[in-house]
């Protein structure tokens, strides 16, 4: 069982959504509720429930679709950091141990739970918020509605254009795998302490890139500029694709040392 075999793939992967379905409950239905009551604050007047035009409802909506836009990628890195949110328990690692199936396959499958099964059930929980508050917002305002997912839509067409999509792909990447690596590193909040060491490592970095821009003006004739062309993006672009690699491998290496009983030296 060294080769990656996509059918005991596709079995761990059944096994982790049916142990974890309670998890994947709670979430379409605490995102599902959440998105309906902002959604419906918005588009109905609820202090007088006064019938609103389509246009005051889509005017609405718009001034909150940058909201919902920083909330769901916020969404999206802290559901990478529960990973190995289920192996609590010492049964539960043991039976993630006993599975008949290779170390990768069983953590290329958390990794598809939380990077592809949690985001597409958060998706269809806002898409059925939408749905819900168009029906709402027909009943209360006289046939008048406005679609929040069509407004959103629009909005990302507008500024994805502002970088190409393999840009924004290699952004999805990196921040996934960085996640990913907070919640196999992390044992307690593993959310809040990657959020933290994110936080810490960009003050860290750019502290380092001032400093170093600082010395080299004040004691060189040395004139800073950052290369805009094929080969600097190309150089951004390896640095990229390394450091993702980097995390993703290392996440790796944590998983396959997890342990029965919890003996590091550290617990964190």
């Amino acid at each position: 069982m060294k080769k990656f075999d996509i059918n005991r793939f596709g079995r761990v992967l059944a096994r982790l959504v049916l142990v974890r379905r309670r998890k994947i409950i709670n979430l379409f239905l605490g995102f599902l509720i959440a998105c309906f009551i902002y959604m419906i604050l918005r588009v109905c007047d609820i202090l007088t429930w006064q019938a609103r035009s389509a246009d005051q409802i889509q005017i609405d909506l718009m001034g909150s679709v940058d909201y919902i836009l920083t909330i769901l990628p916020a969404a999206f890195f802290i559901m990478g950091t529960f990973v190995i949110n289920d192996l609590k328990s010492r049964q539960s690692r043991i039976s993630e141990m006993m599975l008949p199936a290779t170390n990768v396959e069983k953590f290329v499958a958390r990794v598809v739970l939380v990077s592809i099964v949690f985001p597409l059930i958060v998706v269809a929980a806002f898409l059925t918020a939408d749905v819900l508050q168009q029906i709402v917002s027909i009943l209360i305002n006289h046939g008048a509605r406005a679609s929040m997912t069509t407004i959103a839509i629009d909005f990302l067409k507008t500024t994805s254009s502002l970088s190409p999509l393999w840009v924004q792909l290699e952004a999805i990447l990196l921040t996934n795998a960085f996640t990913i690596l907070g919640g196999m590193f992390f044992r307690k909040t593993a959310w809040l302490k990657t959020i933290i060491s994110l936080i810490l490592i960009l003050m860290i970095v750019a502290g380092l890139m001032a400093g170093i821009g600082f010395m080299l003006l004040a004691h060189t004739d040395y004139q800073l500029s950052i290369p805009n062309d094929f080969f600097g993006d190309i150089t951004g672009n390896i640095i990229c694709l390394a450091l993702t690699i980097l995390m993703y491998w290392a996440a790796y290496k944590l998983y396959t040392r997890l342990q029965v009983i919890n003996n590091r030296w550290i617990n964190i």
